[in-house]
């Protein structure tokens, strides 16, 4: 039989092991400019932070999700200041067996109904974009599978896609990046960041997203290969690149399927929203945290519907709402909503 003692029953129990997060070197302030970019963890993370900051100061996704780090380098290039890179790909176009068309460099959500109408589209974000992107402080680049796919036919043959737009397997060629290749390809683009925009800082984070397609141990491989990449990039650039633990967070620090959504292999909600309040330990300056919170609730108080808006209850919110709205405009000027 065991024997619990008085001092066993008063130790603390834990139930996780907490990530413990690297040394800072970023910190976000109410005046930053940021970009997400990447799987669609970096769509999570970044509209959290949408809440916190202007929407001018926020950037996400210009070109839809992206998983692979070919796709995502080959995106970002096109918004250097000095770069040669076509804005968007002339013979990236296609149209499916729908009638809608799209373009190979960018996900499902960019379609229209003619070629024209799709380049003027992608042409109004990519502008949009590259008026952001040097301004922006700091870069979030989100990593999640280092498979790749490569178009076998066409104008646009044997260069990689982001998407395959549900096109048949025939058309493309699966590969894995070596790891050596894709230090190149970073290092060359890195650089490039480094010299023309000297004042950004880059943060890569890795989705904890599962690709059981490839089978648990390809998966986990990847994954591997993906932080040994990351690895290298901060030993080469120092201070310049940072590594977010959020991967490490989702699987070791909670590790359990309770936070999973319904399919096992993508993160919860509530995952999600406990990756993001990490992050803003460790990325948040106390000003902004302070700029966040009064932001968001005035933003909810500005959403709100009143059940009576002709009462003089609601009439009172209203005027006591528009105090608070002029006192925050006046505290933080042009940085407002």
């Amino acid at each position: 039989m065991r024997i619990i003692t008085d001092n066993a029953l008063t130790l603390p129990m834990k139930f996780s092991t907490p990530v413990s997060l690297p040394p800072e070197s970023v910190k976000l302030t109410p005046q930053s400019h940021t970009m997400f970019i990447g799987s669609c963890f970096a769509d999570h993370i970044g509209l959290h932070m949408a809440e916190c900051l202007p929407q001018s100061q926020v950037c996400i996704n210009p070109h839809g999700p992206l998983y692979n780090p070919v796709s995502i380098r080959n995106a970002l290039v096109t918004y250097l200041p000095e770069s040669i890179a076509a804005p968007v790909h002339p013979d990236g176009f296609f149209q499916t067996s729908d009638g809608q068309w799209r373009h190979w460099e960018y996900s499902t959500q960019f379609s229209a109904p003619s070629r024209e109408q799709l380049e003027s589209q992608l042409m109004e974000e990519w502008t949009r974009t590259k008026d952001l992107f040097a301004r922006i402080d700091t870069l979030f680049i989100t990593f999640s599978s280092d498979h790749t796919y490569w178009l076998t036919e066409g104008k646009f043959a044997h260069n990689c896609v982001a998407n395959c737009h549900k096109q048949p397997s025939r058309l493309f060629n699966e590969t894995t990046q070596e790891l050596k290749q894709m230090v190149y390809w970073w290092h060359y683009f890195l650089s490039e960041v480094h010299q023309e925009l000297p004042h950004m800082q880059v943060v890569f984070t890795l989705s904890p997203f599962r690709y059981t397609k490839y089978g648990m141990h390809e998966s986990l491989l990847g994954k591997a290969r993906l932080l040994l990449l990351i690895e290298e990039m901060q030993r080469e650039f120092g201070s310049f690149v940072s590594y977010f633990p959020a991967y490490e967070i989702v699987c070791d620090e909670l590790r359990d399927y309770r936070f999973y959504a319904a399919d096992m292999l993508h993160p919860s909600q509530q995952t999600i929203d406990y990756v993001w309040e990490r992050f803003r330990e460790w990325a948040f300056t106390p000003e902004l945290t302070a700029y966040a919170e009064e932001r968001l609730a005035l933003l909810r108080a500005l959403t709100h519907r009143p059940i009576n808006p002709n009462s003089e209850a609601h009439r009172a919110f209203l005027q006591k709402l528009e105090a608070k709205k002029q006192a925050f405009i006046q505290k933080y000027g042009n940085l407002a909503l």
